[in-house]
């Protein structure tokens, strides 16, 4: 019984090496049919035909919003006499301001400063002047003369107006008619070219926005002096251009 165990053992062995000789066979057959072919060398030197130019849109819009710079000044013998006459005359000017429609968020105070005055001989402090001034945003455009009017009631000769200018408050609500004016005068030149050249314009391959151009707020003289003689201050608000430039690339072919 011994001697059989022995015997089939070995046999078994026999057997189990041929198998697995077998499959080592098989599995080398396996990997070499797998082995991808080389891709093709790609061909060296070729050139995208293109075009690139820059094209430019402009819009004409009418100023929507208006910032004022106005405040008071007051002067005394002590600095703090300026001071407080300057503050009781910024304090009626700042209601002024309330009462005639301005937002309590569209005033922002932007300067407060109080200042020695010399004599002539410029080596004595004669008194003192103190100023406080705000910066108005007046969203209801029509109604910056009347702003500006009811002020200079308020402060009376305390009065004090740097100037008004006029923006557009949302441009990008109306850039968008420039962009389309650019890409169509981008579209435009590379034509022009291409016609020259013998080519076709076609697809677009890249766009780039270069720089858009906001109205440059319109600077208007101080209405000091129509307040000072009693009429209503006249505003004009004009007209103001937003450009856009691109730049666009065009396949040619």
């Amino acid at each position: 019984m011994k001697a059989r165990w022995v015997e089939v053992f070995v046999g078994g062995a026999v057997v189990g090496l041929l198998a697995v000789a077998a499959v080592s066979w098989v599995g080398r057959d396996d990997s070499k049919s797998s082995v991808a072919e080389p891709e093709p060398t790609p061909v060296t030197g070729s050139i995208v035909k293109s075009i690139t130019v820059n094209g430019e849109g402009k819009i004409t819009v009418k100023p929507d919003t208006a910032s004022v710079n106005i405040g008071v000044q007051a002067t005394a013998t002590l600095a703090t006499e300026a001071l407080s006459q300057a503050n009781q005359s910024a304090a009626d000017l700042i209601a002024a301001l309330k009462a005639a429609g301005v937002s309590e968020n569209d005033i922002v105070t932007s300067g407060l400063a109080v200042y020695p005055q010399y004599g002539s001989s410029g080596s004595s402090i004669t008194g003192y002047q103190a100023s406080n001034t705000v910066t108005v945003t007046v969203r209801d455009i029509a109604k910056t003369g009347p702003v500006i009017d009811a002020a200079a009631a308020a402060a009376g000769e305390h009065i004090t107006i740097g100037g008004v200018s006029f923006y557009v408050d949302d441009t990008e609500a109306l850039i968008g008619a420039a962009r389309a004016d650019a890409i169509d005068n981008a579209k435009k030149r590379a034509t022009e070219y291409a016609d020259a050249a013998g080519v076709t314009v076609g697809d677009v391959l890249q766009i780039s926005e270069v720089s858009v151009s906001n109205p440059i707020p319109l600077v208007y003289r101080t209405a000091t002096d129509a307040a000072a003689e009693g009429a209503s201050t006249p505003i004009e608000t004009g007209t103001q251009d937003m450009t856009v430039s691109v730049t666009v690339v065009y396949a040619l072919s």
